[in-house]
């Protein structure tokens, strides 16, 4: 293999996992529809690119800002959508001491957050799809993302990934093997909270509609300049604007 495909494959691999991410976000899409549910699980698997990442997706659709807040009724799930979407209805955000937002009714009642979207369709939303866990190198990318990052300030994501692809290669057995029990221990907390899940690799037509929404993640991933550490949107502390 050519040292080029080294260096771009692990780029792309994060691209085509975040579009997955997305795709099974998106379903819950709908005209009436301005707040995302997310999976605690599939929450935690983001780092702060990929939640920034799947915000600036969302805002395509809502056409305004957006914020992730946890549920205060539920701490399972986090939710993705507008400022005012939280505190409609006496709903209140709490940030303590810096930390992530938490949204919770200020009435004490148990009301849901999706109370707050008006109009809900009557249809029932296709079920979550639940994204592959991350393999070893996508939780070694992110460990060192911003390590490199701090040390080569100006550089941009691809020249990363490009420095993180050939680092991995040439990891000694006992790094490589770290993260692959990291690994596995994330798909077997997965499968503890859905036991039904199961990959199943997409027909051949699938793959050419993912190839094509695979480049376009990855031109957002290198143009949006994802790692910017001035926007903290992604990690819930303030809000993200287009």
């Amino acid at each position: 293999m050519d040292m080029s495909q080294q260096i771009f494959s692990p780029n792309h691999e994060i691209a085509v996992y975040l579009a997955a991410i997305w795709d099974g976000l998106k379903d819950q899409i709908t005209p009436f529809l301005s707040v995302l549910y997310i999976d605690d699980t599939i929450y935690r698997m983001l780092d702060s690119h990929g939640r920034r990442y799947i915000a600036r997706k969302f805002m395509e659709h809502t056409r305004e800002a957006v914020m992730y807040c946890r549920d205060g009724n539920r701490g399972d799930r986090h939710y993705l959508g507008p400022p005012r979407y939280f505190i409609a209805n006496g709903g209140v955000i709490h940030s303590p001491d810096g930390l992530e937002p938490i949204w919770a009714m200020n009435d004490g009642l148990n009301t849901r957050l999706e109370s707050v979207a008006a109009c809900q369709p009557t249809v029932p939303l296709k079920p979550t799809k639940i994204p592959r866990p991350p393999n070893a190198y996508i939780l070694y990318r992110k460990d060192r993302h911003n390590l490199v990052k701090a040390a080569n300030p100006g550089i941009t994501n691809n020249e990363i990934s490009q420095i993180l692809g050939r680092a991995w290669n040439q990891e000694s057995r006992d790094v490589r093997q770290k993260y692959k029990q990291m690994s596995e221990e994330i798909k077997i907390a997965l499968l503890e909270k859905h036991p039904d899940y199961q990959y199943k690799p997409r027909k051949s037509s699938e793959k050419r509609r993912r190839t094509r929404r695979s480049q376009q993640a990855h031109a957002i991933l290198v143009d949006a300049n994802l790692a910017a550490p001035d926007d903290d949107a992604v990690e819930g502390h303030s809000v993200t604007s287009i």
